[in-house]
């Protein structure tokens, strides 16, 4: 009897993800574990897979046809055994080989994937990872692009999936089953500035979240930008060289970018006071204008001390609160948000000591 592949802890009672929805495995059956060939064409040309085909269907959408090399294919659609295609006995073609079935399976999933994504019919996101601290840094697949082609051109080479914007490449998606993506490609992504994934097809890849979402699992993620974090602490590191409102606006922002100063001063920015909605903040550089100072003057009123004083620099405001120390009120953030503390939007306390 066929030995059965030990479920995955992600798809056990219980876990969170298996609440969400089972994790896809490459489709694997009998047992050797041979990958099956999950994909094929039915007889208007369209690209079937075996998992989601009603067996009441099998004779309407037939015949099925490869995707590679066009001979007949028989679908499997039994309770035991994963559903699939299967090619005659003695076919030649290459995908009877399991590393090729499950390359085509898995860039076709991929491919599906992106379908969905830019039809706005499913959430997909792609757990691509930050180059400087290696912490995930989720990106909306949907953001990426607008369309996506198989074995798409960049530069002199071929992505596995590459996922395009505007006509133009945005980034790759590429499959390792027995090869990693070269020191070639590699270089060649980087040339064109295309960012890129690698998942492995050997493994889980697909991960099932809530609302019917879905999350692209990759082992490796090449050429994308540092997370907000980590630009942030860059900008902030050359700024304190600076001395001045740039120093002290380097140290705030700093300790934002890490979370330091609460998960709302973190939120992305939005645009100042009198900005209709969806309008973009100003440029980080840009200082206060007068609508913000006008406005920080009307609500501000320290709960310490009473007052409402507010001493402006370019694009920083402070308090300074008789007897303590100058403190800062707001900033212009690296994101060109207007950011605001907290301290003196609590309840006023009693008056201090004189």
């Amino acid at each position: 009897m066929p030995r059965r592949r030990p479920a995955s802890p992600r798809t056990r009672p219980g876990h969170p993800a298996a609440a969400a929805g089972e994790v896809r495995a490459p489709v694997r059956a009998g047992a050797r574990g041979d990958v099956l060939l999950a994909w094929a064409r039915d007889r208007d040309g369209r690209k079937v897979n075996a998992g989601r085909l009603d067996p009441a269907d099998r004779r309407r959408l037939a015949p099925f046809t490869c995707l590679g090399c066009g001979e007949p294919l028989v679908p499997h659609l039994g309770r035991v055994r994963a559903r699939h295609f299967a090619h005659a006995p003695g076919s030649a073609c290459p995908l009877t080989a399991p590393e090729t079935a499950l390359h085509l399976d898995a860039k076709e999933r991929l491919l599906a994937l992106c379908a969905e994504a830019f039809e706005r019919r499913r959430t997909v996101t792609v757990l691509a990872r930050c180059p400087s601290c290696r912490r995930l840094a989720p990106r909306d697949l949907a953001a990426e692009g607008d369309a996506a082609a198989a074995e798409g051109a960049v530069g002199p080479l071929r992505a596995d999936v590459l996922v395009l914007r505007a006509g133009r490449p945005a980034l790759a998606i590429e499959v390792l089953v027995t090869h990693a993506v070269e020191a070639e490609k590699e270089a060649a992504l980087a040339a064109a500035g295309v960012p890129a994934v690698e998942i492995d097809a050997r493994e889980e890849w697909e991960r099932a979240e809530a609302d019917g979402a879905v999350a692209i699992v990759p082992v490796r993620s090449l050429g994308f930008p540092a997370c907000p974090a980590c630009a942030a602490g860059a900008r902030a590191d050359a700024d304190r060289a600076l001395g001045g409102e740039a120093a002290e606006i380097a140290e705030l922002e700093a300790y934002r970018a890490r979370g330091l100063l609460g998960p709302a001063l973190r939120a992305p920015a939005v645009a100042g006071p009198g900005a209709a909605p969806g309008d973009a903040p100003p440029p980080a550089d840009a200082p206060f204008s007068e609508a913000e100072r006008a406005d920080l003057l009307a609500r501000f009123a320290c709960p310490d001390c009473g007052g409402s004083a507010i001493a402006f620099g370019a694009r920083i405001a402070r308090h300074p609160c008789p007897g303590r120390p100058t403190r800062p009120i707001a900033w212009r953030g690296y994101d060109g948000a207007r950011i605001e503390l907290t301290w003196w939007k609590r309840p006023a306390g009693p008056p201090p000591r004189r």
